[in-house]
């Protein structure tokens, strides 16, 4: 299942390229888009898992199980390749990445490690009990508000 997940979450980002040749106007609204559907997708499934923890959905492992791996699929896909040079905020429509993410690379690629790192401890933890959701929540939303921190502009 997760490696279906990740085959498609790659094909829809290659097929947005694909057609992000062809888009004269803005010719990084496709990929901008395809960032967005990534991160609402992320945002979808820590809501379940944030639910889950905060005690306002009851605890289910198979619910817990499948959004932590969704979370990890989407994670797993993450590189430069979602941030061409030149799709920042200002310049490309609807974006919301800041010019750091090219000037400072390295420590952008580093934190999208540390959500990779972080997906994979939540998909242990999902599926072992409720408390151990929880404590791996601390870690998973660290990692997406260090780089949010960072390289995302704020939306007003």
């Amino acid at each position: 299942m997760q490696k279906r997940l990740i085959a498609f979450t790659a094909m829809a980002a290659l097929t947005a390229f694909g057609v992000l040749a062809q888009d004269a106007e803005d010719p990084f609204a496709d990929v901008v888009e395809t960032r967005h559907g990534l991160m609402l997708q992320m945002a979808s499934d820590l809501g379940t898992l944030g639910g889950m923890a905060k005690g306002e959905v009851a605890y289910d492992q198979a619910s817990a199980s499948k959004a932590a791996a969704n979370v990890a699929a989407v994670a797993s896909v993450l590189s430069m390749a979602q941030f061409p040079a030149g799709s920042e905020v200002e310049k490309a429509a609807d974006s919301f990445a800041l010019p750091d993410i090219w000037a400072k690379q390295d420590d952008f690629l580093a934190k999208i490690t540390d959500l990779n790192n972080a997906a994979s401890a939540m998909q242990t933890a999902a599926a072992t009990d409720v408390d151990a959701l929880k404590a791996s929540m601390a870690q998973l939303g660290g990692a997406c508000s260090a780089c949010h921190k960072a390289y995302r502009q704020p939306e007003s």
